[in-house]
């Protein structure tokens, strides 16, 4: 069973034409070391944002 599982994760900001990213999917076990790597303005904060609990998705769900 996953430690971490996002499906289909997107995330807008009102006002914006393009959202900050769309259709997200990744899993990530118990014990596994996982980095988050990517351009400027790729959205990384973002997404971690969204893991902790402080930004909500546009839409997708988050499982721990």
């Amino acid at each position: 069973m996953a430690f971490l599982h996002v499906e289909n994760l997107a995330k807008s900001y009102p006002g914006n034409d393009a959202p900050v990213f769309e259709n997200v999917n990744f899993t990530i076990e118990k014990g596994e070391l996982a980095i988050v790597a990517g351009a400027s303005g790729a959205g990384k904060s973002t997404v971690l944002n969204i893991l902790g609990g402080m930004d909500p998705p546009t839409s997708g769900e988050v499982s721990v």
